[in-house]
């Protein structure tokens, strides 16, 4: 028994305008006449997709140009094999082809396209984060020269300050505190209890300062002016520590 690609069912409906056919099963028996005189080539063929999707098993599919299927009217008949397992993902309008290589080239294209959205979309993201942090630090700056009157010194003065905290200040040491040593925990005695100079906040302040006078030169100013920001416009100064925060 030979047997047809449906594919090539397809192409030929396309170049003789079949519209009619007549579906029969293995035993012969009819399961499918298309006779709708409305019906374009590409309606024709998508009714017989739709057969073909639902339907699995070995048929014939008769073409005609007429309406009426009479025993004298001329059919042009086509075995094909449209057998489907349960696990068969079969692609329309392929039938009976090995798809092996075919599927191996979808799936790679896939996973191609798929990595190509994940990085768009991590590069955006980044893109995202980058200006909305752009769009923070411009508002501070604007801010603040309109609560200072313009003072563009004590913009940058702040905004290098506040750089200088999260990492962005520089490595030039201050003379006299290279050599400073974080301080140390001392307790003192008592006639009943020892108990510590300072509490862990105070300590973890304390450190904080250390490490910012070793990378600072300007700390003394900067940390001046974070508190004045602080005092006299807080909602800059909270708009502020999130974008470095942030960072």
């Amino acid at each position: 028994m030979n047997l047809t690609n449906i594919k090539y069912l397809y192409d030929l409906m396309d170049k003789e305008r079949f519209t009619f056919f007549t579906i029969y099963d293995s035993k012969g028996s009819p399961m499918r006449d298309q006779c709708n005189e409305n019906y374009s080539v590409d309606d024709a063929k998508a009714d017989l997709n739709q057969f073909l999707e639902y339907n699995s098993g070995v048929f014939r599919v008769e073409f005609r140009r007429t309406k009426a299927n009479h025993s004298s009217t001329k059919n042009y008949s086509f075995t094909i094999d449209n057998m489907k397992s349960d696990n068969d993902n079969t692609v329309q309008g392929i039938g009976n082809v090995d798809m092996s290589t075919d599927y191996m080239t979808v799936i790679r294209d896939k996973d191609a396209k798929i990595d190509k959205l994940q990085s768009e979309m991590f590069a955006n993201m980044i893109s995202g984060m980058n200006k909305h942090h752009e769009l923070q630090m411009e508002m501070l700056r604007k801010e603040m020269k309109s609560a200072d009157g313009g003072n563009d010194a004590i913009m940058q003065s702040a905004i290098q300050a506040l750089g200088g905290m999260f990492g962005g200040g520089s490595n030039i040491g201050v003379s006299g505190i290279d050599t400073l040593e974080a301080p140390t925990l001392n307790t003192q005695n008592t006639n009943t209890i020892n108990e510590p100079m300072v509490d862990d906040e105070k300590k973890k302040i304390n450190n904080a300062v250390v490490r910012l006078m070793k990378g600072d030169k300007d700390f003394a100013d900067n940390i001046s002016k974070l508190a004045d920001l602080c005092d006299e416009n807080p909602l800059i100064y909270n708009v502020a520590i999130g974008k470095l925060k942030a960072l």
